[in-house]
This record gives structure tokens, C-alpha cells and sequence, in this order.
């Protein structure tokens, strides 16, 4: 089973962009904390990139800036390709669902209302799990219209 559960907080905003077909995807990347330290000098977080396609994608462009803490589902792809001679491999994260890692309060908004965590902020609509996140091997047309 391929699933990938991550905590963090984007490094970056959201790219959001449109493939020839009008499909969106987003580009990000997470800083997810180790949670332990066993060397004062080492980092202590992990840095993922992540692709998000279709109403998910649009969500986190629309909802999630850089510093903004995100809870994620989705699965882990590994490619290799190469350059210069040499063979190198990427990992990335497609997301299925996206949810808000923490309350509007807790980011300097002002507010008390709860993003994510069972409850749905009032005022967003409503976190999509969209079908279309998830990328399949078998679509021959992807890999020309999302360059990654």
C-alpha cells in the first residue's frame, strides 16, 4: 500500500497553474519537523515536494500561503531521468486531501474558528478529496501535459 500521511508547513506559496487541457495542478513543497534531534547541528525537519491536480489543487492555491501549516494525504512517486550522464531520481508527494493544520486564531488572523481537525471554518467551502488528485500511471497524456 502506497500512503503518505505528512504534517507540515509550506516553504513556499502554492505555484497553481493550468495544463493544455484546463486541468489545474499546484506545486509545493512542505517542511515536516523529524520530531527528534540526535545532533545539534543537523536539520531538524525533512523538505517534500508535493503536486496537487484538479479542485484540490485549486484549494490550496486559493487557502494555503507559505508558513501555513497543512495536513496532507496522498502518495508517494518515485521518477528518474537523467542529466549530464548521470542517473538521478525525485520523489514527490501526489496529494489526495488536504486539510488546514491549524486555527485561524493561531496563524494572526484573528478569529476563534477551527480549520480542519473535524471541524470546517464556517466560511471556507467545504476541503475536497478530489478523484482527480490522483495520478495514474496508465494516463498516457500526463506525462506531456505536467513536465515533473
Amino acid at each position: 500500500m502506497n500512503l503518505v500521511v505528512l504534517n507540515g508547513r509550506l516553504t513556499r506559496d502554492p505555484e497553481l497553474k493550468f495544463g493544455q487541457s484546463g486541468k489545474a495542478y499546484s506545486r509545493f513543497s512542505i517542511a515536516v519537523d523529524r520530531g527528534f534531534q540526535s545532533d545539534k547541528t543537523a536539520p531538524t525537519a525533512d523538505f517534500i515536494n508535493c503536486v496537487a491536480f484538479g479542485k484540490t489543487a485549486e484549494f490550496i492555491g486559493e487557502y494555503f500561503r507559505k508558513g501555513r501549516k497543512i495536513l496532507l494525504n496522498g502518495k508517494l512517486q518515485m521518477s528518474q531521468y537523467e542529466s549530464e550522464g548521470k542517473k538521478m531520481t525525485t520523489y514527490v508527494v501526489l496529494v489526495d486531501s488536504v486539510e488546514f493544520g491549524e486555527t485561524k486564531a493561531s496563524t494572526g488572523d484573528g478569529g476563534t474558528s477551527t480549520y480542519g481537525s473535524g471541524t470546517t471554518y464556517n466560511k471556507a467551502p467545504k476541503m475536497p478529496t478530489s478523484d482527480e488528485a490522483v495520478f495514474e500511471e496508465s494516463d498516457s497524456n500526463i506525462d506531456d501535459e505536467f513536465p515533473f
